[in-house]
This record gives structure tokens, sequence and C-alpha cells, in this order.
């Protein structure tokens, strides 16, 4: 973060409120480039008000070592979000609804408590049944950037697309891409909002953001898809 508070960056002014926030971890700043020699010490890297290839760059750099890539703006009342967590990105997750029913119909009548089983082996049986190893694939921010995959994407896609650019007239930019690429069109009012940071707004991509890093830190849950 560049801005200058009081002769120092808006991070190093955050760090002491962000540490009494999260107390079991450690909360630290620093101003070194990411670059190819310091990228690997980190297991995730998330950036935001960039540009589009500000984020193509990083995110590329970030595929090549092997480290979790995430992009954020927001525009008014547009949000933006982008992750990519690599081509083989492995978690845990609990089994489907299907997949248990007919484990159940297998087994039939025979699966019961056993009596001398402890109440610890009765659990951890639960838990191996209850869950499974998935293997989910990202595209990088340069692959999924081509518009003519954006069709079913929402509007603030559409607006992200534009302004990450460098886009004057996004109106006109949403309104030709969206007939070229046969989509529905971004509303008026939508395009009208799009000055300054809004508290709300801003709060839901951040939520979104934080929310995908402890998913893809503790590998126990199902990504979201980019938005």
């Amino acid at each position: 973060i560049n801005a200058e508070y009081g002769g120092h960056t808006f991070a190093d002014t955050a760090v002491p409120n962000l540490q009494i926030l999260n107390p079991l971890v450690r909360v630290s700043s620093t101003t070194e480039d990411l670059s190819k020699d310091t990228i690997g010490q980190y297991s995730v890297v998330c950036i935001t008000d960039g540009t589009h290839d500000e984020y193509s760059a990083l995110n590329d750099l970030c595929r090549e070592h092997g480290v979790s890539f995430l992009a954020c703006n927001t525009w008014g009342m547009a949000g933006f979000m982008f992750q990519d967590a690599g081509a083989n990105f492995k978690f845990i997750a609990e089994k489907s609804k299907v997949h248990k029913e007919q484990k159940g119909a297998d087994q039939g009548a025979t699966k019961r408590r056993k009596v001398d089983s402890t109440d610890k082996n009765d659990k951890q049986e639960e838990d191996e049944d209850g869950y499974e190893q998935r293997e989910a694939s990202f595209v990088t921010y340069r692959d999924a950037g081509e518009v003519t995959k954006l069709k079913f994407s929402s509007p603030s896609v559409l607006i992200a697309q534009g302004l990450l650019r460098g886009v004057t007239d996004i109106g006109q930019y949403c309104r030709e891409t969206a007939e070229k690429i046969n989509a529905k069109h971004v509303p008026d009012d939508l395009l009208q909002n799009l000055d300054g940071e809004i508290v709300p707004i801003c709060a839901i991509v951040g939520g979104m953001a934080s929310q995908e890093i402890i998913k893809i830190s503790v590998i126990t849950c199902a990504m979201n898809g980019n938005c």
C-alpha cells in the first residue's frame, strides 16, 4: 500500500490493530517487492486496487512458484474478486449425500455399532466415512480475462474487465461487449454508481477474499467461484 500516513505506510499503521484482531497469528508489514526471489516464502498473495497488467504479471509469478493468488477491487456499487489456487488444488470436503446413501445401501443391515468399539474409534470411523479428498483446477487471471468466456458472468465482471484495462467510457464498453458475446446488458443504475469506495461493498468483497484465503490455508472446504 503506497499511501503515506504520518511518514508511515497505511500497512505499517494498520499492523497494531490487525494484531489485536488476530492474536493467534503474527501480523507484520513489508516494503519489499514481490519477485522470483521472495515470492516463495508466501503461501497466499492477495493484491488490491491493481491494474489488469499488474494482476496478470503477479498471477503468472505466483503460478510459477506454486503460490495461491487473489485479486480484489471495488468501484462504487461494483466489486470484483479473482482467485487462482493452482491447476491441481487438493482439499478435504464432506462427501455428497448421494455418496453416503449409496454406501449405506451397500452395507445394508450389517452396519451397526460394535459392542467392543470405543467412542473414540467410532468418532474416527464417522469422520473417515464423512469426508474425502477432492481436486479443483483453476485458470490464471490472464486466461480468464478473455471476453468470450464472460457470457454467463455477473455484470460486475464486465465492469471490472473494462475499468482494469483503463477504458474511459465504461458504459459504451459494457454495451458493446455484452452485444458481442450475447450476454445480459449491465443495468444503467449500476453504471451510474461506480465512483468512490462504499464501505458495505468493500466489506463484502474483503470478507469473501478473507474467507477464500482461510479455505486455501486449511484446505478443508470447497472454494467459491470467481465473481
